[in-house]
């Protein structure tokens, strides 16, 4: 394990600790500023400071509800990468809603005199929670900084590219080390140019071995500074260790930089981040919250349209009523989808088939539930078990899926979210009978990938809900 992995498990460790004692004695503040002047204020008399049974669980709670919510926001993630002014938002926003949640569930019900007691009480924990957490984050995060300040922190890094662009951004880099990039090597392509800069650090090999060293060595972070044009080479190289845990980073072009997609940092080259989580933490809360009220709100409506399906399943045909069929999860991890049983049995005992428009394999119920999509909501348990979302990319069989990578690597990238029942895909393009047309539905629901809100899940939610009822599935 690198240093840098080692002391980001430190941090971690250190940050809880530290937000533990900052909720805690926010919480003792608190109980001082009711005890000591809002209570005996509203009653006219001492009241005793106790730090009771009572104490010791609101300490723990209010703790636990700030640890929560920093964790919802992503502050317990990059520790060795986080600034300090993001940092600063970040722990003002968790203590705000901290506060306010705390204001509504508690010191709402308080005994008071007048309502700017409550400002009183607010403002205390507030500022207390705020001054604790800040100090102690900011201590922590500034012992990183000087450690990559010294030298002592640094994350290995790959350089790929010999050009002009790469040696440029290898000088920028090596004069201004706030990056803490120490860099290994460089890659080239087998047709490039070598830049004389680029002889400062060592030559590795070709980028098709890129793969390759990143498995053989310790590496953190990979820069890729081709010049415009090999876009496609990029793409490929991306997909092919994006599984890896190494942060990517491209030079942006003119494009990049006109379209938005570059953010202005405060010292040295801006570069892209390919994002490696493309769902925030809260964000992931939310829609887990939304996939889990929605899954079991629609099975409880959809239940005598199963039940009815069911029914008719077994008069229809012989066999199982339900389907399961192995898929490929968020991260490729497999998982069993379930289905309500449309073909006939042994459907597939010549080998994997995609479904066509007159599927001979498919039973008169069948076309029916097809049509209006009943067979797909026993899907909604596998939402509830956590395999699937309500809205993502549509998840395939390790069979196919392996020759759309082979056709198109970037789609490798729908792996990173949790698959759904319907998706951007399937409202925009439909059902897909051949790979060529498989992958032109997850060029949709790669779109959708870097679109994830609540909101999008709602709207694709309506569109899927128009072709239901419409009947346009098949």
């Amino acid at each position: 394990m690198s240093t840098s992995k080692q002391l980001e498990r430190k941090l971690l460790f250190r940050y809880l600790l530290l937000d533990i004692i900052a909720g805690t004695g926010a919480y003792t503040a608190l109980h001082l500023v009711r005890k000591l002047f809002v209570e005996p204020e509203r009653f006219g008399a001492a009241i005793p400071i106790k730090f009771d049974q009572t104490f010791v669980l609101a300490a723990t709670a209010t703790s636990a509800l700030f640890i929560g919510i920093s964790a919802l926001s992503g502050i317990y993630s990059d520790l060795t990468r986080k600034s300090r002014l993001a940092q600063a938002f970040n722990t003002f926003g968790g203590t705000l809603i901290t506060a306010v949640l705390l204001f509504f569930l508690v010191l709402l019900d308080d005994y008071i005199k007048e309502y700017s007691d409550y400002y009183l009480t607010l403002g205390v924990y507030s500022g207390s929670l705020l001054l604790l957490s800040g100090f102690f984050r900011f201590t922590q995060s500034t012992s990183v900084r000087h450690k990559i300040d010294k030298g002592t922190l640094n994350f290995p890094t790959i350089l790929i590219g010999s050009g002009k662009d790469a040696a440029e951004l290898l000088v920028a880099f090596q004069k201004d080390r706030s990056k803490g990039y120490s860099f290994m090597g460089y890659l080239s392509t087998t047709e490039a140019v070598v830049d004389e800069r680029m002889k400062a650090i060592p030559f590795l090999g070709h980028i098709d071995q890129l793969a390759d060293i990143i498995n053989d060595n310790t590496v953190e972070d990979v820069i890729i500074a081709l010049p415009s044009g090999n876009s496609d080479q990029i793409a490929a190289m991306v997909s092919s260790i994006e599984h890896n845990d190494v942060r990517i980073h491209v030079l942006p072009n003119l494009f990049s930089i006109l379209s938005g997609q570059v953010k202005m940092e405060s010292l040295g080259r801006s570069l892209i981040e390919v994002k490696r989580e493309l769902v925030k933490p809260h964000v992931a809360f939310i829609k887990r919250l939304f996939d889990i009220v929605v899954a079991s709100l629609l099975l409880l409506l959809a239940s005598p349209f199963i039940v009815f399906s069911i029914a008719m399943i077994a008069i229809g045909s012989p066999g199982p009523i339900f389907y399961t069929q192995e898929r490929l999860g968020k991260n490729g991890r497999a998982f069993k989808i379930i289905k309500l049983r449309s073909m006939y049995r042994d459907a597939e005992v010549q080998g994997p088939q995609l479904s066509s428009e007159e599927d001979p394999r498919i039973t008169p119920w069948g076309r029916t539930m097809r049509k209006f999509r009943l067979d797909e909501l026993p899907q909604f348990l596998n939402v509830l078990r956590g395999d699937m979302a309500i809205v993502g990319p549509r998840p395939e069989r390790r069979f196919f899926f392996d020759q759309i990578i082979a056709a198109a690597p970037q789609y490798r990238y729908l792996l990173k979210v949790k698959p759904g029942i319907t998706s951007w895909g399937m409202v925009k393009f439909g059902y897909a009978e051949n790979v060529e047309e498989m992958i032109e539905r997850a060029r949709f629901d790669l779109i959708y990938t870097e679109n994830i809100t609540l909101v999008n899940d709602i709207k694709i939610l309506f569109y899927t809900l128009v072709t239901v009822l419409q009947g346009r599935g098949k």
